[in-house]
């Protein structure tokens, strides 16, 4: 299914990403050194809570915010709990080495994956720029730094499409249920398992979600059951931040910012409803038929990429995407959806807002120019992120229309 040029495309892509993650490393050690470790001091704090039975879900390490505390399920806090034991250099040292041994793992599927739709090896170079992709590009480097556990995601998830579309049902309905189960939003890919009618699946997933809860009420209590739920999920789907408009600075890389900006009267609660509105038609369109493995590839991406931008979701979580995105970058043919797929990720790399845009231009002398009118209104509507991840979506769309005809939504 690949050709030369399309490796070629690849491998730039996959560059990029790597040398931008570098720089963020860089930057990051060089003049934010506050953010080094930072959500890494959290876990830490909250194991050595658990180990006086206290409650961790309100405990922040000094000079941090007050929402910079635990937001896994109670049970979950026992991996952090050895590692309290020690230091917390050495034990954020730990912790990156068994990150990296994730990312990894991850990087293995996909490679692996590719190769055998593919029906060929990778050479060793593009082993090597996967495996880096995954460990440490520009969305990977910040979990990575930062101490976050999306490396473990991105393995998660990956090794759940790799065994279901080997039609392991019971192993990728694990898989997704432990990546719900500690981070929530991931629940979302049940919509993708219904669409697979894979049953066995859905049950696996719903039984590990059940289990890990089980466990939680078990050796924790209810009330700390509870904290969980006021303190970790509750604040995650709270629309106040987009009222009148999400401001320009805000983080998030989501959907609802535009429909903020454009709709700056309308009550926020509503914003979800209407991001669903938005989304909803592109992904049936792509469920209209997974025939093929080919089909069945950007029907998960449009799953993901709507997961990505419906919720609040923060511009790291573009990892969920690596399956199916690399493989894409390597199997889909050349053509316009290709174009649409290397575009939006080279795009969606470039992790910048309109605050950073304007410490540009004042050191250009450019704050009051035409540029500045010109970029504070595109970058306040969306991010590089969004429009990126936003062309990732049209060149799957692109792909199904032009592989089926324009009629295909109809039939």
């Amino acid at each position: 299914m690949d050709n030369r040029g399309g490796r070629r495309a690849a491998r730039v892509v996959l560059l990029v990403g790597i040398a931008l993650g570098i720089g963020n490393l860089l930057y990051i050690l060089l003049a934010s050194r506050g953010y080094l470790a930072i959500d890494y001091v959290v876990y830490h704090l909250a194991g050595d809570v658990a180990l006086d039975g206290g409650n961790f879900y309100t405990a922040v390490p000094d000079g941090l915010a007050d929402y910079f505390h635990y937001v896994y399920p109670p049970i979950t806090v026992l991996a952090f709990v050895p590692l309290s034991l020690i230091g917390w250099k050495i034990g954020f040292a730990i912790h990156t080495l068994l990150t990296v041994v994730a990312g990894l793992a991850g990087a293995w599927l996909l490679v692996r994956y590719i190769e055998r739709v593919g029906e060929e090896p990778l050479p060793w170079l593009d082993r090597s720029l996967i495996g880096a992709f995954v460990v440490a590009s520009v969305h990977s480097m910040p979990s990575l730094v930062f101490g976050q556990l999306n490396h473990h995601l991105v393995a998660a998830l990956a090794l759940g499409f790799v065994a279901l579309d080997r039609d392991r049902e019971i192993l990728a309905g694990s898989a997704f249920g432990l990546a719900a189960f500690v981070k929530v939003f991931p629940a979302a890919v049940g919509v993708w398992l219904l669409r697979r009618r894979a049953w066995r699946a859905i049950a696996a997933a719903v039984g590990t979600a059940v289990v890990g809860f089980g466990l939680g009420l078990l050796v924790f209590g209810i009330d700390l059951s509870i904290a969980y739920v006021e303190h970790a999920i509750l604040p995650r789907f709270s629309p106040e931040g987009f009222a009148g408009g999400l401001a320009p600075e805000a983080t998030y890389l989501t959907i609802r910012r535009p429909i903020s900006i454009l709709l700056p009267n309308v009550d926020p609660t509503f914003y979800g409803l209407l991001a669903l509105v938005v989304l909803a038609p592109p992904v049936a369109y792509l469920y209209r038929t997974i025939e093929d493995r080919e089909d069945r590839l950007v029907s998960i991406m449009g799953t993901l990429v709507a997961i990505l931008v419906f919720f609040p979701s923060f511009p790291i979580y573009v990892v969920i995407l690596f399956f199916p995105l690399i493989p894409l970058l390597y199997l889909l043919e050349s053509g316009r959806p290709r174009q649409l797929l290397v575009a939006g990720t080279l795009i969606a790399s470039v992790a910048i807002r309109w605050d950073d845009i304007e410490v540009l231009l004042s050191a250009a002398n450019l704050s009051t120019s035409v540029l500045a009118d010109v970029l504070q209104p595109a970058f306040t509507v969306a991010t590089p992120g969004l429009v990126g991840v936003l062309l990732i979506l049209a060149g799957c769309l692109v792909h199904r229309r032009q592989k089926y005809g324009p009629q295909f939504f109809m039939r």
